[in-house]
């Protein structure tokens, strides 16, 4: 059926285009402005229906030189001069919809390659994800496929050839293919070869307009309910040892001391200290490791479990007295870091933090100091029980939306003394509120509440949908403890609902694969340090030594991590594949039996060498026409008898040669 395929010769150079197009639109994503995405759809449309109909190019020269200035104009009116990304994202859009015009030969197709990998270099400036790999990917191999099948397509042209054989497209294919296999595993080793900097060239200039959403220290109604409806990795971590629950995985990331009423701020009670840990806190034997790696995001905070005690920071950073962790600017790229963590050892609560940690909003209604004194008497951990066993009643509800008769949000108070429904919010804001009026110093913390545990890269996903409000209440003797007021109330598999926030502590199967390949992505490409680099080669160093005997001392070589070995085994693999099928491809492009049919190609490829074009059967007539006519009959005798005759063989090869050698040497005495 697909032998009897016939393309237009003229169509395949626009449809190869447009689905380059498609592929860089993917890689731009939301970038990609929905007039400009318009205008390249409407001008490819055309420009595939004009191919099939032999019409190219739509309009005359100084009709599309005009086209193409207005829209560039127009993008720059409407992305506005500065927005760089915007304009350079539009612009190659409008450039692609005006090549769709007027694709016709081999140069038109070299610039819309051209014109694709820009913006594909554009993409690289707003993500760094496996995607953007895989959307590179299939553009470099239409690129490859349209340059080699372009040159074939003009000289069908110039033929004046109304189709293409299926065969002859399907061959281009495989071997596009099996070409650009053959090149990764070569790009692979000049990727690792090729000396790095301490930093990708795209991160040494943050893009204006790549900023992304996520976390934010400011605890406010819909602020962390908004992320619990974004299921976008917030990072990810390997903790040692493992945790047998996801429900005690609590990510600190802000630490909230003053209260405004409608919301709450950081302001903590002494200066940061830039590079110092908190002092009095963790072993050997109680710390807890965690290597996380951190997406990209509009938010200079760090994550860690507990409180750190010793850090291993790859960017400027400081530690509040509080010890949060925060950087200089949020990271453009994924960033990796390793931080220590274990609960804090008591100490004495000095003046400015308690006096921090008791402050109340002065417009405190008396309705709420009322309820406060309720949960009074007795000692601290006394009121902490009164008081968490009141938020777990039964009159209290998780939800994500707003309690009806407020349809613009209710107040703390309205939360406390009516409605009992809301989000962590509420919930962390209020406990906090009513520890301190019963003069037990409280904060809010902010960040994360649980993982989603992948067990092929061995390691834990931590969602924007997790994050989560708790209270910190300091107890005598004790320091500061978690208060979780909406724990009780969360159910696990049941993330961004109104039952809670808590994920299953399961990827799910379908996922683990694919996010553990975004996970070895940045780790191996985005992530790939010169110090990786040295231990990566390094490790293939000790390979070698290990396999070439010698009489000397073998040097130390340090142990390259896991997943370097599984990445010199891919290669291996992929390097073996491709020549079994490079192998397999010349086994059938040339038998080792010369039959018949052997010695009928080999006519047709001899004939070629001298200027044939059109070689199927009965087409050579035209060719015979340009020959010298002393020289014609003879070498048209021998190649007819060898393509078409019953029994070729290899004297008639040889006399076919031998004719061939003379016409070219009266073709060079002739020209």
């Amino acid at each position: 059926m697909m032998s009897g395929l016939r393309l237009p010769t003229r169509c395949v150079g626009s449809l190869l285009a447009g689905l380059m197009g498609v592929f860089m639109l993917l890689a731009l994503g939301s970038e990609a402005a929905l007039w400009a995405t318009g205008v390249w759809v409407v001008a490819t449309g055309l420009g595939l229906y004009g191919a099939w109909q032999g019409r190219l190019p739509w309009f005359s020269a100084v009709q599309r030189l005009l086209l193409v200035l207005f829209l560039l104009v127009l993008v720059l009116l409407l992305a506005g001069w500065g927005n760089w990304l915007a304009m350079a994202s539009q612009a190659v859009l409008v450039l692609l919809a005006i090549k769709a015009l007027e694709m016709r030969s081999q140069r038109d197709f070299y610039q819309v390659a051209a014109l694709v990998l820009l913006g594909m270099g554009v993409a690289a400036w707003l993500r760094v994800d496996i995607l953007l790999g895989i959307f590179l990917l299939a553009a470099l191999y239409l690129s490859l496929l349209g340059l080699l099948w372009q040159p074939l397509a003009d000289a069908a042209v110039e033929r004046t050839t109304e189709g293409l054989r299926w065969r002859d497209f399907r061959y281009m294919l495989v071997f596009s293919l099996v070409f650009l296999l053959m090149l990764l595993p070569v790009a692979a080793i000049f990727f690792l070869m090729l000396p790095r900097t301490p930093t990708p060239l795209w991160a040494w200039a943050p893009p204006q307009g790549a900023a992304h959403s996520g976390f934010s220290a400011d605890l406010s109604p819909d602020r962390i309910t908004r992320l619990a409806l974004d299921s976008a990795t917030a990072f990810r971590a390997q903790i040692s040892p493992q945790p047998a629950d996801p429900e005690h995985l609590y990510w600190v990331g802000a630490i909230l001391w003053r209260d405004e009423g409608r919301n709450w701020l950081p302001d903590p009670p002494a200066a940061g200290v830039r590079g110092t840990v908190s002092a009095g806190v963790g072993t050997r034997t109680t710390g807890v490791r965690q290597e996380i790696v951190l997406s990209p995001d509009n938010s200079d905070y760090l994550f860690a479990l507990a409180t750190p005690y010793r850090l291993n920071i790859p960017v400027t950073y400081r530690q509040q007295a509080d010890g949060v962790l925060r950087m200089n600017k949020a990271p453009g790229l994924p960033m990796r870091y390793i931080v220590w963590s274990a609960p804090a050892a008591p100490r004495v609560l000095s003046a400015a933090e308690r006096a921090a940690a008791l402050q109340v909003p002065a417009d405190t209604s008396p309705e709420l100091r009322a309820l406060a004194t309720r949960f009074a008497g007795g000692s601290d951990t006394v009121v902490v029980q009164r008081l968490l066993h009141w938020f777990h009643g039964p009159s209290f509800r998780y939800s994500l939306q707003a309690p009806a008769g407020y349809p613009h949000g209710q107040s703390m108070a309205d939360f406390l003394l009516h409605t009992h429904t809301g989000f962590c919010e509420y919930y962390a804001g209020g406990l906090a509120l009513l520890l301190r009026m019963d003069g037990i110093p409280a904060r809010v913390v902010t960040g994360y509440h649980g993982g989603e545990y992948n067990p092929v890269g061995n390691y834990w996903i931590v969602r924007q949908s997790m994050a989560h409000a708790w209270v910190q209440a300091w107890l005598p003797r004790r320091g500061w403890v978690r208060l979780d007021a909406t724990s009780a109330l969360t159910v696990p598999g049941q993330r961004g609902s109104d039952t809670g926030t808590v994920a299953p502590a399961v990827v799910p199967g379908v996922q683990q694969l694919w996010d553990w390949l975004q996970w070895q992505w940045i780790n191996m490409v985005i992530d790939l340090t010169p110090a990786k680099q040295r231990a990566l080669w390094a490790s293939a160093g000790a390979q070698i030594m290990q396999m070439v005997p010698s009489s000397t001392d073998t040097p130390h070589w340090p142990k390259a991590p896991v997943w370097h070995r599984y990445a010199a085994l891919a290669y291996w693999l992929v390097g073996v594949g491709v020549s079994l099928l490079t192998a397999w491809m010349l086994w059938r492009r040339y038998p080792t039996g010369k039959d018949a049919g052997y010695w009928r190609q080999r006519a047709v490829r001899a004939l070629r060498t001298v200027g044939l074009k059109d070689d199927r059967p009965g087409m050579e007539r035209l060719f015979w026409q340009r020959l010298p006519v002393d020289q014609r009959e003879s070498v048209r005798e021998i190649y007819v008898a060898q393509r078409y005759g019953p029994t070729p063989d290899a004297d008639g090869d040889r006399r076919l040669s031998a004719a061939l050698a003379t016409l070219r040497q009266v073709l060079r005495e002739v020209s």
